[in-house]
């Protein structure tokens, strides 16, 4: 009697743990928008109101790792060649088969702007062929919130399923 009481409190307890089980995407790209605008007073773009670009500016291909520690993307030669040639604010979003999972601008380490109420991508200048996610620019403020999906589940599962995490 005691195995079997055993067993069955075993299974119950086994059972009723739930797995975040999060199934990952096909690709994971970056592209740019055709239309975007900013929530009034904020440097923060607005979903409702942005449109993605045809065709993605870095491609799955491109993404060769992505550090979940130091939110960084290790891109391709040629990927980060079209990084550099990005303007300051210019806009993106980084998705999971096309759907967005967040937006952000890019700000280079010499923009003299900030951005407080974004992720914003920068060329990490250390390390070669990386770009750094960063919570707000030139960093995150104090009182303020972002909404942090730089290590996004379904990002991250679809990266995990690729072997492109670090």
């Amino acid at each position: 009697m005691r195995p079997i009481f055993f067993f069955l409190t075993i299974a119950i307890f086994c059972l009723s743990c739930k797995k975040e089980n999060v199934k990952g995407g096909d690709t994971v790209e970056v592209y740019l928008l055709k239309r975007s605008q900013f929530v009034t007073g904020k440097c923060q773009i607005d979903p409702l109101l942005s449109v993605l670009q045809d065709t993605a500016i870095i491609k799955n291909q491109d993404i060769l790792e992505y550090s979940q520690s130091n939110y960084q993307f290790k891109l391709t030669d040629l990927a980060i060649q079209k990084v550099k040639t990005f303007p300051d604010f210019t806009s993106f979003a980084v998705t999971v088969d096309k759907k967005v999972i967040y937006y952000g601008f890019f700000k280079p380490s010499i923009s003299s702007s900030s951005c407080d109420h974004s992720i914003t991508m920068d060329l990490d200048r250390t390390s070669g062929n990386k770009i750094d996610l960063r919570l707000g620019y030139p960093s995150l403020m104090q009182g303020v919130t972002i909404d942090d999906e730089r290590n996004n589940s379904k990002l991250i599962a679809t990266l995990r399923n690729q072997g492109k995490l670090k």
